[in-house]
């Protein structure tokens, strides 16, 4: 179980590096903004997970969880608000009908 859990550590960090990469490689905010919230997610679920496989307690694995749910609630939330914010500020052009406009300017 300590070898799983430490190839799913290093897995979980190699998935937050990467997020880091590309938030600072992509040119786009809204690509900058998919690798700021989806790596991290995922790194930090995996990152948990092998600490839980490592430790193997009831109290150790509680934490592991609470600290996971919180960041999978935060780490969304913040990436929606910080979305709204760059739309209103930007306006950056878009592929498809603008609904968020639609919606703003409706009710």
């Amino acid at each position: 179980m300590d070898v799983i859990g430490g190839i799913v550590l290093v897995t979980g960090a190699l998935f937050v590096l990467l997020a880091a990469i590309g938030t600072l490689r992509f040119d786009e905010v809204y690509a900058r903004m998919h690798a700021a919230a989806k790596g991290p997610a995922l790194g930090v679920l995996l990152t948990g997970i092998g600490t839980a496989l490592i430790i193997r307690s009831v109290q150790s694995m509680a934490a592991v969880i609470l600290v996971i749910v919180l960041q999978l609630l935060t780490g969304s939330i913040g990436s929606h608000m910080l979305g709204r914010s760059v739309y209103r500020a930007m306006r950056p052009p878009l592929d498809g009908p603008d609904e968020l406009d639609q919606r703003e300017h409706h009710t």
